[in-house]
């Protein structure tokens, strides 16, 4: 009898030890659901790598078309809501819990990006109830541009999943250095409208 109490002991503390360590991989795996630079996870950024993809593959596997129909936007909390994987609670505390302005921010860009693909899903099935199958050039013109502009968006909130309000620093500083670039060519062009003679000279013609 002693001794089955120690196997039963020991089999006892296996057990609490092969359950501490699964713990433990799915407290790692929730944690590395969720960036730390911003407090939001780089999975909910599948659903529109999902989508472009559909897009800039199917002028060459129009099977691809049932699945794009049936795509359709989902936002951060109903896509946790709804995942199974681990840490989904917790990503959805973290999202909560996050500066109200920075997290308007990201959604803004979530709502270009949901935009942009249901737009580019309504021109699609537009060309082909129109076109069919007579015109593949252009249903491969929208494929590519839309696919390109989805990417555009997207890189966008890619940046700000990675690198947080830095990220978001580093676009309104680009955006500030492209409206001074127009900003200082206008100028130029400008003053070298003014520097150009009212009435130029049989001389200034000449040249």
């Amino acid at each position: 009898m002693p001794f089955n109490r120690q196997a039963q002991a020991l089999r006892i503390e296996a057990l609490k030890h092969e359950t501490s360590n699964a713990i433990a991989e799915v407290e790692q795996r929730a944690l590395s659901l969720v960036n730390p630079a911003s407090g939001l996870a780089n999975d909910y950024l599948h659903l529109f790598n999902e989508v472009v993809m559909l897009i800039e593959q199917l002028p060459s596997m129009p099977e691809l078309m049932e699945d794009l129909q049936t795509w359709r936007p989902t936002s951060y909390r109903d896509y946790f809501g709804n995942s199974p994987l681990p840490g989904r609670h917790s990503a959805l505390e973290v999202y909560d819990q996050l500066d109200s302005a920075f997290r308007a921010a990201f959604d803004t860009v979530v709502g270009e990006l949901d935009s942009q693909a249901t737009g580019i899903v309504v021109q699609i099935r537009r060309h082909m109830r129109t076109k069919g199958d007579s015109d593949p050039q252009g249903l491969a013109a929208i494929c590519e541009k839309g696919g390109q502009s989805l990417r555009d968006t997207l890189d966008k909130a890619v940046d700000i999943v990675n690198n947080g309000v830095q990220g978001m620093q580093k676009n309104a500083q680009a955006r500030a250095d492209r409206l001074l670039a127009v900003r200082i060519k206008a100028i130029k062009d400008l003053e070298d409208f003014y520097k150009a003679p009212l009435f130029p000279s049989q001389e200034d013609e000449d040249r």
